[in-house]
Formats: structure tokens, sequence, C-alpha cells
């Protein structure tokens, strides 16, 4: 009788000690997959820029969505056409007039889209390296805090 009692005890440890290691190593995958973040991917569509001459300015314009898990910070931007890019945005003031301005870091929540165009924000190429010219296209790269950088091409064309 003694043996039986030994043996259940020890057949009941044993079964509590699987259980205990079984949650714990659940506990830590749950904590593990809450924290992981999956990232989608940016898109950048309706790209384009507008003409100019070399060491002049341009303008170029396009759609951001944001289709990752968590937001992401718009931070710096290249051009192969331009020695600089901004991101500038149009003022209209109460006389009629409008002007431009930089616009800060623009942050871009998770399933939202960020739109860059005339009237609004937009990217200032400023002081172009050579003539873009109607028909010609230009690369522009996008550096985000999250998800690095992103490029695309900008057909040159005239505002529709």
């Amino acid at each position: 009788m003694k043996y039986i009692q030994h043996l259940l005890l020890l057949l009941l440890s044993g079964f509590f000690l699987f259980l205990g290691c079984g949650s714990e190593s659940n506990s830590s995958n749950e904590s593990n997959s809450k924290q992981e973040v999956v990232l989608g991917k940016i898109t950048l569509d309706n790209v384009w820029a507008r003409p100019g001459s070399q060491q002049g300015k341009s303008a170029a314009y396009l759609r951001i969505s944001n289709g990752t898990a968590a937001a992401d910070t718009l931070l710096s931007f290249h051009s192969n056409a331009a020695e600089s890019v901004e991101l500038h945005e149009s003022i209209e003031h109460d006389d009629g007039t409008t002007s431009m301005q930089p616009a800060g870091q623009q942050i871009i929540q998770d399933g939202e889209k960020l739109l860059l165009q005339p009237g609004g924000l937009h990217l200032m190429l400023i002081n172009l390296n050579r003539d873009i010219t109607v028909d010609d296209s230009l690369q522009i790269s996008l550096e985000f805090a999250r998800v690095g950088t992103v490029t695309t091409t900008a057909p040159v064309q005239i505002q529709n």
C-alpha cells in the first residue's frame, strides 16, 4: 500500500511538473507573439513630377500607403535628379496668395495614406542636376523610421 502511495505521489508530482513546464513555455510564446510586429509594406503610387530646368526646381507628388501593422515616420528624401529634396506644404493666405513652407516629419498611422499633391504637401526637388522634361523619369527614395528606404520611379508630366 505504501508503495502504491509513493508511486501515485511520484506520478502526480511528475504530472504537475510537466503541466508547470508546459504552461511556462506557453506563456513565453504568447508574450513573444504579442511583441512581434508583422511588417507589411509601405507602397507608393500615383507618382509623378513636374518638368524643370537644370539648377532649377521641380516638384514631385505621390500617395504613400502604410500597409504595415504600426505607424511609421517619413524621415528624409532623395532623388537622382536633384541636389536636395525637401517636403513642403502649400499655404493659402487670407489675401488669396499662396506660399510654401517646409513641412515637418510626417507620421503615417498603420492602414492610413498620406497624399502629396499640388496645393498641399509635396516634394520640392531643389537644384536639379539636369533638365527633366515631359516623358522623362526620375527616381525618388523615401526613408522611413521603421521600414527603411522605399524607392520609386516618377514619370515627368504636366498636371492633368
